[in-house]
C-alpha cells in the first residue's frame, strides 16, 4: 500500500513539475513574442532618422525627430514612420524639459534659416506639413494653457504656412492608390485558401466597378467617428461590395433604405436603441473597405483633399453570426472569427522612393500603440515596472472588431444616424469633412495664427 501511495506521489510531483515547466515556457514564449513585436516599433539610433535627407542632421530630419520621437524608459526610441504622432490628450512630453527646448530649438532654426527652401520636392513638403499639422491639432486637445503651448502653436503654424503648396501643386501630387495598383504591388482579390494574404481591389474607385461608395444621410461624414478621431485632417471613404456585384449591392442598399424600423428601443437601457434583427442582412462573402486620404492646408489657408492614401482597411465577412451582441458585451471573439481583416498603411520611405504607391501591408501579428479610440492615455508617460509598453500594444488587425463587432450590416456603424446611401462623388465626402473641420476650435486657432502672422 505504501509503495502505491509513494508511486502516486511521485507521479503527482512529476505532473505538477511538467505543468509548471510548460507554464513558464509558454509565458517565456509570450514575453519573447511581445518583445519582438515591440522591437518592430523601435528605432534606437538618431542616425537612423534619415527620412527627408540622407544626412540625419539635416534640419528637416531633426525637426521631424523632435516632434515624432518618443523614448522608452530603457532609452529605446519609437515614432519613426508612425502614421500618427505618439501623442495623447494627457501627454506632457513636448511641453516639458528637455523635449520642449529641443523642439522649439529645431523650429526656431527652421524658421530663422528659411529651411522650407532647403527641399523643394512638393511630396516631401506635403508630408512634413501633414505631420506638423497633426502635432498642432494635438496641442489644441490639451486643457491647460501655458506660454510653452502658445509658443509651440505659433511656431508650428508658421512652418505649416511656409510649407504650404498651391492648389495646383496639391492636385498634381501622385495618386498613391493608382500607383500601387499599376505597380501590382499587392494581390488584387480575396482568396479563401490564402486568407493571410492581403489584397487591394484594383477597381475600388471605378464608378462602374463592383464597389459602391457609401454616404450618410444628413450631410455629415460617412465615417464621422474616424473623422473626429483624427481631427478632420483626413477624408474617409467607405465602400461596399456584395458577392453578386454592383447591381446587387445597389439593390441591397435600397432594401435597407426602405426598411422602416432599422432600430428598436433597447429594453436593457431606456433611451437607447438596439439593431432590429429583422433588418435585411447582406450575405456571407460581402466585403467592406475604408480608405483614409490625406488632407492639407494649401497656400491660401484652405482645406484641400489629396490623392495620397494614408490607410486602406478591408473587411471580408466570411460568415454572418446570428446573434447580435449588445454594446456591453466585451467579447469580440465571434466577430474576429467571422471576419478576415487586411490593412495597408502609408510608408513614407516607400512613398518618397516611388515604391508600391507608398503603401505597405500590415503583417499578421503586427501590433501598434493605441492612438484612435485610446481614452487619451499616454502609454509612455504611464509606463512603469508594472505597466510596460509591451502591455500597451494591441494587435493591429484586431482593432476593427473592437467597434465593428456586431454581425454583418449591424457592424456598419455609418448607418447609425439617418442611414446610408450609395454615392459616387469623392468631393462630397471631402466637402463634408471640410465643413466638419471648419467648425472645430483647432481650425479656428490655426486660421487665427495663420492670419495674424501674415499681418
Amino acid at each position: 500500500m505504501g509503495t502505491k501511495v509513494g508511486a502516486a506521489c511521485i507521479w503527482m510531483l512529476l505532473l505538477v513539475s511538467a505543468i509548471v515547466f510548460f507554464g513558464f515556457a509558454r509565458e517565456a514564449s509570450l514575453q519573447q513574442k511581445s518583445r519582438m513585436s515591440l522591437a518592430s516599433h523601435n528605432l534606437s539610433a538618431p542616425e537612423a532618422w534619415r527620412l527627408y535627407d540622407s544626412d540625419p542632421n539635416h534640419i528637416w530630419n531633426r525637426l521631424y525627430r523632435a516632434l515624432y520621437r518618443r523614448e522608452a524608459r530603457d532609452g529605446r526610441e519609437y515614432g519613426y514612420d508612425e502614421l500618427d504622432p505618439l501623442l495623447w490628450p494627457d501627454t506632457k512630453y513636448l511641453l516639458t524639459k528637455p523635449a520642449y527646448q529641443q523642439t522649439v530649438s529645431a523650429l526656431d532654426e527652421f524658421l530663422s534659416t528659411h529651411a522650407e527652401r532647403a527641399i523643394t520636392d512638393p511630396l516631401k513638403r506635403a508630408i512634413l506639413q501633414r505631420d506638423l499639422w497633426a502635432v498642432f491639432d494635438w496641442t489644441t486637445t490639451l486643457l491647460a494653457n501655458s506660454p510653452e503651448k502658445l509658443s509651440l502653436q505659433i511656431k508650428l503654424v508658421e512652418v505649416i504656412k511656409r510649407l504650404a503648396l498651391s492648389p495646383e501643386q496639391i492636385a498634381a501630387l501622385p495618386n498613391s492608390y493608382v500607383t500601387a495598383v499599376e505597380a501590382k504591388a499587392f494581390a488584387t482579390t480575396y482568396d479563401l485558401n490564402l486568407r493571410e494574404r492581403g489584397f487591394v481591389p484594383p477597381k475600388l474607385f471605378d464608378p462602374e466597378g463592383p464597389w459602391v461608395m457609401l454616404s450618410a444621410r444628413g450631410g455629415s461624414p460617412v465615417a464621422s467617428t474616424h473623422v473626429a478621431g483624427f481631427s478632420g485632417r483626413s477624408v474617409f471613404l467607405v465602400f461596399l461590395n456584395l458577392p453578386q456585384g454592383r447591381a446587387e449591392t445597389h439593390q441591397y442598399l435600397k432594401r435597407i433604405s426602405d426598411f422602416s424600423k432599422a432600430w428598436l428601443p433597447d429594453p436593457k437601457a431606456p433611451g437607447r436603441r438596439r439593431p432590429n434583427p429583422e433588418l435585411p442582412q447582406f450575405p456571407a462573402g460581402t466585403q467592406l473597405a475604408l480608405v483614409r486620404e490625406m488632407a492639407l492646408v494649401d497656400a491660401e489657408g484652405q482645406f484641400r483633399r489629396t490623392n495620397i492614401v494614408e490607410e486602406i482597411q478591408i473587411r471580408v465577412h466570411r460568415s454572418i453570426p446570428r446573434d447580435i451582441p449588445d454594446a456591453l458585451n466585451t467579447s469580440r471573439n465571434e466577430a474576429r472569427t467571422a471576419l478576415d481583416v487586411y490593412e495597408f498603411k502609408l510608408d513614407r520611405p516607400k512613398l518618397f522612393a516611388g515604391e508600391s504607391g507608398g503603401l505597405r501591408a500590415v503583417a499578421a501579428g503586427e501590433t501598434e500603440f493605441p492612438i484612435f479610440m485610446s481614452h487619451g492615455i499616454d502609454v509612455f508617460e504611464h509606463s512603469s515596472e508594472t505597466f510596460s509598453l509591451e502591455r500597451a500594444l494591441r494587435p493591429t488587425l484586431q482593432t476593427c472588431s473592437s467597434c465593428h463587432f456586431q454581425p454583418g450590416i449591424h457592424g456598419v456603424l455609418s448607418r447609425k444616424r439617418e442611414g446610408i446611401l450609395p454615392s459616387w462623388d469623392l468631393n462630397y465626402e471631402a466637402d463634408n469633412t471640410k465643413s466638419w473641420k471648419q467648425r472645430q476650435f483647432s481650425w479656428g486657432l490655426l486660421q487665427g495664427l495663420w492670419n495674424s502672422r501674415s499681418r
